[in-house]
């Protein structure tokens, strides 16, 4: 199989590096695209550092004999604006399009956002439930999956993961101890990064690409309240717990995966470490 990985960031890269594994040099080819330098120890990794938009890559021979089979778009912007995603998310999808229409391309992975999704009440949502939103960040995604589902209509899946964390980070701590006060009961959805790859490098072990969905939620299936996440950590750390008013609004999404759980991906962290001290709540039938 030759694979083309539209971004080599941290999801990217490890993606490129499961594959080549995966593929014992003789099954899969990778060539990995990125702005930055980046070096690899597998022969059968290719790396490009180019901007997608440029085309410059195309001065590889990547309209060779064989030609892409398998495309993974998993971008991410230089800034966190309307401005960068428009630029990488949308801005991009002609010109990939028009360099790998000839290529026998049978499936194309773009790995977008649950950000799609501006419900913020506590809702249910799940795979069904159509993308719309008031956030600019949220509509310019919505419109890069219509733009890049109009050129590769069936052959397009896009991939919806909630938020990410990885063990030993930081970030969730650091918040838990520096926030002093939250006013809203705030439902949060979240995956491992490792899960995220590995659904990713999944789909190569599935025989025909007509049982692959359209699109997936991605998430442990955990939704969970952020102050209970928040007063763990800082009961660990012998900080007071934070209040919340009885009457405190809820906001938030609570997401259900339907189609993740029914393609025979078995999640290699159920749920985020701390949360196992938290009963979780069950979506509805």
């Amino acid at each position: 199989m030759n694979i083309l990985i539209l971004g080599c960031g941290q999801i990217g890269r490890a993606l490129a590096e499961g594959l080549a594994q995966e593929g014992d040099g003789a099954t899969h080819q990778v060539t990995c695209v990125s702005r930055s330098a980046q070096t690899f120890a597998q022969a059968n990794i290719q790396h490009v550092a180019q901007d997608i938009q440029d085309l410059n890559f195309l001065n590889l021979d990547l309209s060779d004999q064989h030609g892409f089979d398998w495309v993974y778009v998993i971008v991410s912007p230089s800034e966190r604006s309307v401005d960068g995603y428009q630029q990488i998310f949308i801005d991009s999808a002609r010109p990939v399009f028009r360099a790998l229409q000839h290529h026998p391309i049978q499936k194309v992975i773009f790995v977008s956002s649950t950000r799609v999704y501006g419900e913020d009440s506590g809702q249910w949502l799940n795979d069904e439930t159509t993308p719309q939103t008031h956030d600019p960040i949220g509509q310019t995604l919505i419109a890069a999956e219509q733009l890049w589902s109009a050129y590769w209509q069936e052959k397009l899946t896009i991939i919806r993961p909630s938020g990410l964390y990885r063990e030993h980070s930081l970030y969730l701590k650091t918040k838990a101890l520096e926030t002093t006060q939250l006013t809203t009961n705030h439902w949060t959805n979240r995956l491992h990064r490792s899960d995220l790859v590995g659904f990713l490098q999944y789909f190569m072990q599935i025989e025909n690409v007509e049982n692959i969905e359209s699109s997936y939620i991605l998430t442990d299936q955990r939704p969970s309240i952020q102050h209970e996440l928040f007063n763990i950590i800082r009961a660990e750390h012998q900080f007071e717990p934070l209040t919340i008013h009885a009457d405190a609004k809820t906001t938030g999404k609570r997401l259900r995966a339907d189609r993740f759980t029914q393609s025979g991906y078995k999640l290699k962290y159920s749920a985020h470490p701390l949360l196992t001290k938290i009963i979780p709540t069950e979506p509805p039938l």
